[in-house]
């Protein structure tokens, strides 16, 4: 079943905020055997405004790479690509807006990719 087929199944609330805001975001496919691992749906932002973050009713989804018991696989991405995005997108954001955090979010994605190796 192709993702497309499966945005309607059923998701659960996960219990992680982007901070400053406290609205839940992220969900994920839940499954018998992990519990949800492998498709997450996100709620799209427009950024900020007053202060606030302003969410859509809109979401993307992330489907990562399953391999199920009986060995049928469903393409998808592996952690360290969805890592290596965020690392290159810290480091460009970094570059136009240097910053602490910015370098702690870089040296935090190169210690994930360093412990993948």
């Amino acid at each position: 079943m192709g993702i497309l087929d499966q945005r309607n199944l059923g998701y659960k609330e996960l219990d992680y905020t982007v901070f400053p805001s406290e609205e839940k975001t992220i969900e994920v496919q839940d499954d018998e055997t992990y519990g949800g691992a492998h498709l997450y749906r996100i709620k799209l932002s427009e950024g900020f405004k007053d202060g606030k973050t302003i969410y859509t009713e809109d979401f993307n989804y992330i489907q990562f790479v399953q391999k199920d018991d009986d060995g049928s696989v469903t393409p998808g991405l592996q952690s360290e690509q969805l890592a290596y995005v965020l690392l290159d997108r810290a480091k460009k954001l970094n570059a136009r807006f240097p910053s602490p955090q910015n370098e702690k979010q870089i040296a935090g994605l190169q210690m994930f990719l360093d412990a993948c190796k």
